[in-house]
């Protein structure tokens, strides 16, 4: 097999140098170019590949290829919708920029426009990509134009020039650190640019719980949302994130009231205890739900809560939302309810279910207490043996709560909530659903807690002495079915066995997570934030100095790795020892003097150094006798050796 001599590559032309610099700042606009200017694209690359000397035909068809193209990739685009959206004339900027490049690059000449093109290209990258793989990635191709344009400017081969770069790269790292942590920054609001394209749309709840083959059961890991606390996460049993709130039993379904009165300062008078902060990174949902930790407290900016503390936004969320929020673990909330949801919250009908109904008048007129009633309905339900199951049984929906609770007894979070909430209610007790998510510790790492789809779940609120109390109406189950136990112990077996997998992912996530919050999301905010907890704490200002104090000597340590000289022959680099040593005792290597001739000089004035003598045959041997074998090299890596040794 013949290898690629590299030799050939260490002097590109200017041409082939720009060509590397389009290749790297076009790779992540393919993902947003649309199919007829891809084409468009790779017509002028063939055309480039095959033809030596361009034609003033091969220009013109080129650009009337580019026109249609053009007219095919924004055909139906111009709209009222889309001229509202810069995406529209970005996408055009970008695709009139691509023709521009093409035209004049087939031309082989190189103008001011060939040349400043690859960076307006990476800068209108970042209106379509708003995540940390493409912060890496600008890095990346930061890099690789500045090794571009230093193989340029100092006509050095290309090994040479990626070492200066680098050099470059490590002594700048810690001024950059600082200009970016202190410049000074201006607080504007995200701007929509249209398409995210790293994102993709994650299951959301719609305001509808349904009890059919439609019910809520995503068992799927995609995540929904990243949650970092500001300090520890919260224990299991505290780790609920509140969604919609279900009022209205449609047989079939559960839906929320048309119109929840907003929350007053009136809600405010209610006790709160132990307060948590926390940031959040809700992925696309298509919905307006803003998942909030039980109970919260402060709105996210742009979003409305009403009395329920269900937060919701003006319209869908189609990107990412990252926001920043406030809840109480300890709360008592209730006394203010408004009359149109306890009206809501105690309505049933009586005929659906006769023998649950009839349960439950007796149930009422034994415990006039209404928590001692609350728990009698709780020790009757788990005393049904029911099963959960992520396969049951279908129910009949005309008579959903008798259907599960005394003739199937199979089911999942839907279920057992809406079966209960009936039941409350036919008991004197006002309840409601809350649909949401059940935070899973196992997905968790230091202070950072994955949501995923798996993790979507129903519970049930009752309002016992004024006081709304959230039941977990799962645990009244008696036993898990075989068919959803097998699955499980499947789930952990692979869990348990990839369980090193999974963590390594995890700290990557929380990795991705924390430069997400504190990179790509960096803002006046934050670096106030963060000035005043260096103010504030003395412990944190000395880890932040020892980091960069670190950041600092590995700085120095890449800048002095990437100075080192390049051993690009064996020989040679056996002989570094030996020659450092000899110029420390004054014999230096003069310029234009060869190996031999400097060998034979220091024998001249030490004739009795036999291991000279030994190293001078074997170097002109290896080097210029053609004889490459291990062997030698080993004899004159041992002669050296022998002589570092002796003296």
């Amino acid at each position: 097999m013949r290898f690629l001599n590299i030799s050939r590559f260490t002097s590109p032309s200017p041409l082939r140098l720009l060509d590397f610099a389009y290749l790297a700042v076009l790779l992540p606009l393919i993902l947003i170019i649309k199919v007829p200017m891809l084409l468009y694209m790779l017509f002028v690359f063939l055309l480039l590949f095959f033809r030596k000397e361009p034609t003033t035909a091969t220009v013109v068809l080129t650009a009337f290829a580019a026109l249609i193209a053009l007219f095919l990739s924004l055909y139906g685009a111009f709209n009222f919708s889309g001229l509202s959206r810069l995406s529209l004339f970005v996408e055009l900027l970008i695709y009139l920029l691509i023709i521009a490049v093409s035209l004049q690059r087939l031309t082989r000449q190189i103008n001011f426009y060939l040349i400043v093109s690859p960076v307006l290209l990476m800068a209108l990258s970042l209106f379509f990509f708003h995540s940390v793989t493409m912060l890496i990635y600008v890095i990346v191709e930061i890099f690789v134009l500045l090794w571009l344009i230093l193989s340029h400017r100092i006509q050095g081969n290309m090994q040479e020039t990626f070492r200066m770069t680098a050099m470059y790269f490590a002594s700048s790292l810690p001024w950059v650190v600082l200009l970016f942590i202190f410049f000074p920054r201006i607080s504007f609001e995200h701007a929509s640019y249209g398409f995210r394209g790293d994102e993709i749309r994650r299951m959301g709840h719609d305001g509808t719980m349904y009890l059919d083959s439609k019910a809520l059961l995503v068992p799927s890991d995609r995540i929904v949302m990243e949650v970092g606390f500001d300090g520890k996460i919260p224990s299991s049993d505290q780790l609920y994130f509140r969604g919609s709130m279900l009022y209205i039993d449609k047989k079939d379904h559960w839906e929320p009231l048309s119109k929840v009165p907003a929350r007053t300062k009136k809600s405010d008078a209610e006790s709160f205890a132990e307060w948590i902060n926390y940031k959040v990174s809700l992925y696309p949902t298509q919905k307006r739900w803003l998942y909030l930790l039980d109970l919260p407290y402060e709105v996210p900016k742009g979003a409305s809560m009403d009395a329920d503390f269900v937060t919701i936004l003006k319209k869908n969320i189609e990107e990412t939302q990252h926001y920043e929020a406030t809840s109480a673990l300890y709360y008592r909330y209730g006394r203010s309810t408004p009359t149109v949801i306890l009206e809501a919250a105690s309505h049933f009908d009586t005929d659906s279910n006769p023998k649950s109904f009839a349960l439950a008048q007796k149930i009422k007129v034994q415990y006039p207490d209404m928590q001692k009633r609350a728990d009698a309905i709780i020790e009757l339900f788990k005393e049904q043996n029911l099963t959960y199951s992520l396969r049951p049984k279908p129910l009949d929906l005309n008579h959903s709560t008798d259907s599960f609770l005394f003739w199937e007894k199979i089911g999942y979070c839907v279920h057992f909530a809406s079966s209960f909430v009936v039941f409350s209610r036919m008991a004197g007790i006002p309840a409601r659903i809350v649909t949401g998510y059940k935070g899973d510790l196992r997905n968790s790492v230091e202070n950072y807690l994955l949501i995923k789809e798996r993790d979507a779940h129903a519970w049930a609120e009752l309002l016992i002495g004024q006081a709304w109390k959230r039941v977990e109406t799962t645990a009244f189950a008696a036993r898990i079915d075989d068919g959803t136990q097998q699955r499980l112990s499947q789930d952990g077996f692979v869990e348990k066995k990839n369980s090193f997998f999974k963590q390594a992912n995890l700290y990557l996530m929380y990795l991705k997570y924390q430069a997400e919050t504190w990179i790509v999301e960096y803002s006046h905010f934050r670096q106030m934030q963060l000035l005043e907890k260096a103010k504030n704490r003395p412990g944190f200002l000395l880890k932040f100095l020892g980091s960069l104090l670190v950041m600092i000597l590995l700085s120095i340590t890449a800048l002095l790795y990437f100075r080192r000289p390049i051993c690009t022959d064996s020989a040679l680099c056996a002989l570094r020892p030996l020659l450092k040593v000899l110029q420390k005792e004054g014999y230096v290597r003069e310029e234009g003097e060869t190996m031999h001739t400097f060998f034979c000089r220091y024998l001249d004035l030490n004739p009795r150094s036999v291991e000279i003598e030994i190293i001078d045959r074997l170097y002109e041997q290896i080097r210029y006798g053609g004889d490459r074998s291990k062997e030698s090299e080993m004899m004159l890596r041992e002669a050296i050796k022998a002589f570092l040794t002796k003296g």
